[in-house]
């Protein structure tokens, strides 16, 4: 689908941003990550595995780093994000769901609820 995006902000998210962003592909074409000038290099490699990139030039937070990504991802033609964590604590396969919703209801916000365990 050319009009919805996974988009994962990240700052040093180490080996855990290679991870989320497999995890993501595997179950959605576009993706795209907005390093948030991280040091720790954890950011090279995601468009050799088939993620967009976009490097900010210095660290302006989540909030900056969403915005920044959605701004790009308007300019090319997508109407549409589903905004992961690099950590991987958003579990993958539920990136289909989220976005059939979103398919289906396209005026719609569509939101998960946060599941704690004990």
């Amino acid at each position: 689908m050319t009009t919805h995006l996974v988009l994962i902000p990240s700052y040093d998210a180490g080996a855990n941003l290679r991870q989320t962003v497999q995890a993501a592909l595997a179950v959605w074409p576009s993706v795209m990550v907005v390093d948030d000038a991280s040091t720790d290099g954890s950011a090279g490699g995601v468009e050799a595995l088939g993620a967009a990139l976009l490097r900010r030039p210095r660290n302006g937070g989540k909030g900056a780093a969403v915005l920044d990504g959605l701004t790009l991802a308007q300019a090319q033609g997508f109407t549409h994000a589903l905004v992961m964590d690099a950590d991987g604590q958003h579990p993958a396969a539920c990136i289909a769901a989220f976005m059939a919703a979103s398919v289906a209801r396209p005026a719609a916000r569509v939101l998960g609820r946060p599941q704690f365990g004990p």
